[in-house]
C-alpha cells in the first residue's frame, strides 16, 4: 500500500498497513460522507480496548428505538451538538483518540483544532480521498443518503481540504502535524491504527 504522508517537513510516499501515533495523540478520520470512515472504524477497531474511537453514527444508533418516529432531519441538529459536545470532552482526557469527522465544516475543524491546542494534544489528519459518486454508492449501501444540497456543499469542499492538507495539514485542523491521504483501495489495506509511548518513525 502506498499512502501520501505529510508534515510540515516531511512530503513523502510511504509503503505501509499500520499507521503509528504517539500515546496521547487525537487522530482525525476525515471524508465526505460515504466516504467510508464508519466502515474502516469499525474493522480496525471491532474489540473495545484502550483507543477511544468517537463517531456520531453510533450515538445515531443508540437515539433511533427512541426517536424513530420523528424525521430524522428534525433532530439531526441536537444530535450533532451532542455528539462535538462529546468530542470536546473525550479530547480533555487522556489517551489516544479517533475522531470522526467529515473536515469540511469550519466550525468543527477549529473547534476540534483549539480544544486539542488547549489540552496540550497532538493532531493528526487521516483523509479518505473518495469521489463524489463512489461516495454517493457508500451512502446507498447504508441507506442513508444525504441531501444533494448537502452533499454538494461536501464534494465542493473537500478538494480544497485536501490541497491544503497537502501544503499544510494545520490549515485543515489548526495544530495538525501530519496528514495521510488514502483512497478507498489504500484504506481498505490499512491493518491497524497504533498509539504508542515511543511510535516507530514511519517505514
Amino acid at each position: 500500500m502506498t499512502a501520501l504522508l505529510i508534515s510540515p517537513s516531511v512530503r513523502e510516499d510511504l509503503g505501509i498497513a499500520a499507521l503509528r501515533y504517539p500515546a496521547n495523540a487525537i487522530v482525525v478520520l476525515a471524508g465526505i460522507p460515504g466516504a467510508g470512515k464508519s466502515t474502516l472504524l469499525r474493522r480496525l477497531f471491532a474489540e473495545p480496548g484502550a483507543v477511544r474511537v468517537l463517531d456520531s453514527e453510533h450515538l445515531r444508533h443508540r437515539w433511533q428505538p427512541v426517536l424513530r418516529a420523528i424525521p430524522y432531519a428534525v433532530w439531526r441538529p441536537l444530535l450533532h451538538v451532542t455528539y462535538y459536545a462529546q468530542v470536546l470532552r473525550a479530547i480533555r482526557t487522556d489517551g489516544p483518540l479517533v475522531i470522526h469527522d467529515c473536515a469540511t465544516k469550519p466550525l468543527a475543524r477549529q473547534l476540534i483544532g483549539l480544544a486539542a491546542k488547549l489540552a496540550g494534544r497532538p493532531v493528526h489528519l487521516i483523509m479518505l480521498d473518495v469521489p463524489a459518486h463512489v461516495a454517493r454508492l457508500g451512502q446507498q449501501a447504508r441507506d442513508r443518503v444525504v441531501r444533494e444540497a448537502s452533499m454538494e456543499t461536501h464534494s465542493r469542499r473537500w478538494p480544497v481540504l485536501r490541497e491544503l492538507a497537502v501544503t499544510d495539514p494545520g490549515r485543515v485542523v489548526p495544530n495538525a502535524t501530519s496528514a495521510v491521504i488514502l483512497s478507498r483501495a489504500e484504506a481498505d489495506q490499512l491493518a491497524r491504527i497504533v498509539f504508542s509511548q515511543h511510535p516507530q518513525p514511519q517505514p
